[in-house]
């Protein structure tokens, strides 16, 4: 796995670990929906740095997560969720005159949902990565039998 891939993923698993420590403290509840942020953030990151893309410096999942499907990749998450949980982000870290979430601060349910999606995304990005580290591997492996194949035989062309 590539250094950067897999810094994206570790910094995406820290805050999906902090999110678990304080999802029953209802007190840290806008805590909690910004790390599930970051960590869905991230996870859609090292998607993008997988497949050598530029990273966009935004923290815009529909965006993100647009971009990741343009190239052919389908996470299971629902645009429904991923816009209220991108809802949460400049809400978490600053007063505003609206809530968070319809109902306001977002209630112990409703990070539970926002923990249970960040999860399942980072799980499914880590299956991709890997399932892409796998075929790129599968191809140099390929490659160099081919090579060794060529060698053999004195075909150095």
């Amino acid at each position: 796995m590539k250094k950067q891939v897999k810094e994206w993923l570790d910094y995406a698993t820290i805050d999906l670990q902090t999110a678990k420590k304080i999802l029953d403290d209802k007190l840290l509840s806008r805590s909690t929906a910004f790390h599930c942020h970051q960590a869905v953030e991230k996870a859609l990151k090292a998607i993008l740095e997988n497949l050598e893309e530029r990273i966009p410096k935004i923290h815009d999942l529909p965006k993100l997560l647009s971009v990741v499907r343009e190239h052919g990749i389908s996470l299971s998450i629902d645009p429904y969720e991923i816009t209220v949980l991108d809802g949460v982000y400049v809400g978490t870290r600053y007063p505003t005159d609206r809530g968070l979430v319809p109902e306001g601060n977002p209630t112990i349910e409703t990070v539970s949902k926002f923990y249970e999606t960040a999860n399942r995304v980072l799980n499914e990005t880590r299956a991709i990565v890997e399932h892409s580290n796998n075929q790129i591997d599968e191809k140099e492996k390929n490659s160099n039998n081919k090579k060794n194949l060529f060698a053999e035989n004195g075909d150095l062309t």
